[in-house]
């Protein structure tokens, strides 16, 4: 999907979930992510709330399914500028994207198999300059099995990470070319620091996928233009952005 394809305006139909804010100036959606371990009173709400009408507000707390907090609820409906007219809710919220599995190495394993019998090594031995030069990118443990644990690394120079880590690791290495480099990654970082505020970036963060390759997912409040502009020049698969309101097509799969 396109980022420009996550941008909306004033009338058209959203979606988002939360936590259900029930204050005296009205009903508020909380859809900030990330929380830290401050005890705070049932109607605190963070900077990164909206302003719901028609929302149902004892279905929301009654219809909790076991294993759910009571208030979390997902919304459809039309923006109208930091409020949200309700036309459907549910409280069965979607399972988030599950996350890569580091299991089989996206090498053929040497002759004998990957090494077995593995005490968790650190990886801090001597990856310093070769991430520095932009050599090698990524690095990820894949786990085969239990006993078993291969160090993944996506490089851009394959050989040079071969011939340095290699001899340190027998039949636990295997290196991959990386689709993207260091640069292309920390010009990334450059401009979201820039926009952090402007662009109300909760987070963001690299990540790896199930072949080891970098990526960046970004978590902001909303896709705006001006930030969709910019990230569909951005080489395919190095961003990936999840905002905490996005278009609708319809109003399912919410209800009433």
């Amino acid at each position: 999907m396109a980022a420009k394809d996550l941008v909306f305006a004033v009338g058209d139909r959203v979606r988002t979930c939360g936590r259900l804010v029930v204050r005296a100036d009205g009903d508020w959606l909380d859809v900030a992510r990330v929380h830290d371990l401050t005890f705070r009173p049932p109607d605190w709400k963070s900077d990164r709330s909206i302003r719901l009408t028609g929302v149902d507000v004892d279905a929301v707390f009654s219809d909790a399914p076991p294993n759910r907090v009571p208030g979390d609820v997902l919304v459809v409906g039309i923006w109208r500028d930091q409020i949200i007219e309700v036309e459907a809710q549910t409280t069965e919220i979607p399972a988030p994207e599950p996350l890569a599995q580091w299991t089989d190495p996206p090498c053929p394993p040497p002759r004998g198999g990957w090494r077995r019998d593995v005490v968790t090594f650190e990886l801090d031995f001597d990856l310093g300059d070769l991430r520095a030069s932009g050599a090698i990118v990524n690095q990820v443990i894949f786990r085969p099995s239990l006993d078993q644990e291969v160090l993944v690394v996506a490089a851009t120079d394959v050989d040079e990470a071969i011939r340095r880590l290699s001899p340190k690791l027998p039949n636990q290495l295997c290196v991959v070319p990386s689709r993207f480099t260091r640069a292309q990654i920390d010009e990334l970082y450059d401009v979201l620091h820039a926009h952090w505020r402007a662009w109300r970036l909760e987070s963001f963060g690299t990540g790896a996928d199930a072949q080891a390759q970098p990526f960046v997912m970004v978590e902001p409040f909303r896709v705006t233009a001006e930030m969709a502009e910019w990230a569909d020049t951005l080489p395919e698969g190095l961003l990936r952005l999840r905002p905490a309101i996005s278009p609708a097509l319809q109003a399912g799969p919410a209800h009433r």
